[in-house]
């Protein structure tokens, strides 16, 4: 059984991050924004068990995480969970992992460390793309932004 909130006037987003030093950030920066409710989860696995329990509006997710990581939980979100929008997190620069992120369904791609205000704008965008396009659930790619300017379609794979 889902349950909404445990305050009706709240959105729950889900933060998913192996690092406690984030999980922590995370939780600092959430206490100024009344209108969020944060739900963490150590790994992708304990991610999709909250997931199973309880309805949230954004989830986030590092990438590299042990038992199930970011991209893996980012494709079982896709398939279990259409619609959802998914920021991921990632302290590791590289080329490849943003392709394949926004390939499966992520809305954005924050480095580590990120401001308050890049995070926020990630989760309102998230939240708004959700209410505006319920039809579009289950698509899994309909509330992708273009995250980087002048890039009007991703390189297709070898």
């Amino acid at each position: 059984m889902l349950f909404r909130s445990v305050n009706p006037m709240t959105i729950p987003i889900l933060a998913v991050d192996d690092e406690h030093a984030v999980r922590t950030s995370l939780s600092v920066m959430f206490r100024k924004w009344k209108d969020l409710e944060l739900d963490l989860a150590e790994d992708g696995q304990e991610a999709l068990e909250k997931l199973a329990q309880r309805d949230y509006e954004v989830l986030i997710s590092d990438v590299l995480m042990p038992r199930l990581d970011g991209l893996g939980l980012l494709e079982a979100v896709s398939e279990r969970f259409p619609g959802l929008p998914v920021i991921m997190l990632t302290g590791v620069e590289d080329v490849t992992t943003p392709v394949k992120a926004f390939r499966l369904g992520a809305i954005d791609y924050l480095q580590k460390p990120f401001q308050a205000e890049e995070l926020r704008k990630a989760i309102d965008y998230g939240i708004a793309s959700r209410e505006a396009e319920p039809a579009s659930r289950g698509t899994g790619r309909a509330h992708v932004r273009n995250p980087v300017p002048n890039l009007t379609r991703l390189p297709s794979s070898p």
